[in-house]
């Protein structure tokens, strides 16, 4: 109490009652200018605002009461954040302005430069000899249409050959299976061949080279599956539908509704049991990941090889069945992708709204069996997200011929749709089967013929899955025979595909040298050691180095060095055809002393 006498009479707590009244002082909130300039931050204090602000917490810590100074703080951020937006918004729209403004000036600018050199007269010149003249060459089409254009593709492809032996696995012919990647190593499950369905899950670790089988644990198709289609989510593989092995009772090929969920972490299988709509079962139709946990369908062929057109939606967490009343025609052996980004955001976004992707279907066959090459988009309604319909998209240029059971794939670096072999109705070049590579782009609508180097192969029915800048491809049929069951892959990097052309052309010109050494040639070749160290000699890849005289500098050619065949016996076969020599002249080694005097007379 003594303490509290002391106190002057401002500073001494007011006790509270019912009689007594508490009188609110008046607080002047610092009102601050809505069009505040662009050049003064609001994220960092100014030194006028810095007193401002000082002034406004010493009257707000001057209330008395908590939920109303609560409230002052809480009007002076609204009044605060609202003046960021509009500022930031603000920005934004000049930062837009002038990025539009500045990008027509500059392509205005190029285009008058580009007609005044067109309409310039042209100097005669008087050349001297052995001398060339280097013009701009006239354009044909106005530059809006060049800028549109886009430049010329060069896919290259090359293949990883295995050679069969005791000590390697190497799966047989396969076509029409489930390709997938997890890792850096890819999983194919299913498919048909000449022995019938498969029902193996393969893996090939893509650094080693080397195929395994997967032996799986929990309950897994019993009988195999061909014509299925998988998609990822997170750590598992989704596979749906397919066909199993022929029925001779019911004279067909049995297709299936089944949903079997593989976790790669524990190699363990799940049968799934959906709820929802009921999905009629099939095969040689397609499905793509929509959004973080979608899976849709298109197509097929049902038991009764009959073409199917509905479009099908699973709710991969709640295992629901969704089906869509979508326009489209009947269509199989076709092929969609979704070219919409697919982030890992997106999974931590809970929505129970299907978004809006960007899916596309190219190919396949109708419900008469004739292949055909119409581009299709998916278009969606506005106010639900439901599927409409599979609307035609207009084309310009010179698309693929008519063909089913081919595969596509979206490349993002060049926004394009990458078409990969296909099945024709009829012979071109040869085959039915297609060695080209098209490429659709999806912003401009344009079809583009791809240039095919390395490897040529015709193919159909075969699995493809994009790695970065490169498509792995396997098995398929080509040629009317099954391809060897080797992993493909389509490099697409355009610095990639040039220097592998390169190194081709350069080991194509050295070839013919090999065979035919020239004097020079075999003098290094005997003065090797002079200049060769033995520790650098190796089978694998390194550099191979060269120095014709000793210097600091060491030249190296970074080409790979020839691979040396090693060649591997049959012990087996060579033990049998000792034995049979034996046992055809056991006669001669039984009386050999005879067959030496008869030899001696």
């Amino acid at each position: 109490m003594k303490k509290l006498k002391q106190l002057p009479q401002q500073q001494q707590p007011m006790r509270r009652s019912s009689s007594l009244v508490t009188v609110q002082p008046q607080i002047e909130l610092i009102q601050f200018e809505k069009n505040a300039s662009l050049t003064q931050s609001t994220f960092f204090k100014t030194f006028t605002e810095m007193p401002q602000m000082t002034a406004f917490t010493n009257q707000v810590s001057r209330i008395p009461s908590p939920k109303e100074r609560l409230q002052v703080q809480l009007q002076h951020n609204k009044k605060q954040r609202e003046t960021i937006i509009n500022q930031s918004r603000e920005r934004q729209e000049n930062a837009m302005t002038e990025a539009l403004s500045l990008t027509q000036k500059t392509k205005f600018r190029n285009y008058q430069k580009l007609k005044r050199r067109d309409q310039s007269p042209k100097k005669a010149m008087e050349l001297k000899p052995q001398q060339k003249v280097f013009q701009l060459p006239k354009l044909d089409a106005p530059i809006e249409q060049i800028i549109d254009t886009p430049n010329q593709l060069t896919f290259y492809f090359e293949s990883q050959r295995l050679t069969r032996d005791i000590r390697t696995f190497k799966p047989s012919f396969t076509e029409q299976a489930a390709f997938s990647l997890f890792n850096d190593q890819l999983y194919l499950y299913g498919g048909i061949g000449g022995d019938g369905i498969r029902n193996q899950m393969l893996k090939y670790d893509i650094k080693f080279q080397i195929w395994q089988v997967v032996q799986g644990i929990g309950d897994h198709p019993k009988q195999g599956r061909a014509g299925l289609t998988v998609v990822q989510y997170k750590n598992k593989f989704i596979y749906f539908g397919g066909c199993g092995q022929y029925n001779p009772k019911l004279k067909l090929r049995e297709c299936t509704n089944s949903i079997y969920e593989y976790t790669v972490s524990n190699m363990n299988w799940e049968k799934i049991h959906p709820q929802g709509d009921y999905i009629e079962p099939r095969r040689q139709h397609k499905a793509c990941l929509v959004g973080p946990k979608w899976m849709l369908v298109y197509g097929g062929i049902n038991s009764n090889e009959e073409v199917l057109s509905d479009t099908a939606v699973f709710n991969i967490e709640k295992q629901v069945w969704k089906l869509f009343k979508v326009k489209s025609p009947p269509v199989s052996c076709h092929a969609i992708v979704n070219i919409s980004s697919q982030g890992k955001f997106q999974e931590s976004i809970s929505t129970e709204i299907m978004p809006l992707d960007n899916i596309y279907s190219f190919g396949g066959k109708d419900a008469e069996g004739n292949s055909i090459n119409v581009m299709r988009k998916l278009s969606y309604c506005n106010s639900n997200n439901t599927p409409l319909s599979w609307d035609v998209v207009e084309t310009i240029g010179k698309g693929p011929y008519p063909m089913h059971n081919h595969t596509i794939e979206y490349l993002r670096k060049v926004q394009g749709i990458a078409v990969i072999g296909g099945l024709r109705d009829f012979i071109v070049n040869g085959t039915l089967e297609s060695d080209e590579y098209y490429i659709f782009y999806p912003t401009l609508n344009i079809w583009q013929q791809v240039i095919a180097e390395g490897l040529k192969i015709p193919r159909c029915a075969h699995s493809t899955i994009l790695l970065s800048s490169k498509i792995a491809v396997f098995g398929g049929i080509g040629s009317e025979r099954y391809l060897e069951p080797d992993v493909g892959f389509i490099e697409t990097d355009q610095q990639q595909v040039l220097s592998r052309i390169t190194k081709d052309r350069i080991m194509h010109n050295i070839t013919p040298t090999l065979e035919e050494p020239s004097k020079m040639e075999f003098q290094l070749r005997k003065k090797r050691s002079m200049f060769y160290e033995e520790s650098d000699a190796s089978d694998g890849y390194k550099p191979f180095k060269i120095t014709l005289r000793k210097t600091t500098q060491i030249r190296r050619s970074y080409l790979p060095n020839p691979q040396r065949k090693q060649v591997l016996m049959r012990y087996d076969i060579m033990i049998g055809f000792v034995k049979k020599v034996i046992h055809d002249n056991l006669h001669i080694l039984q009386n050999f002393e005879k067959y030496l005097e008869r030899k001696i007379i």
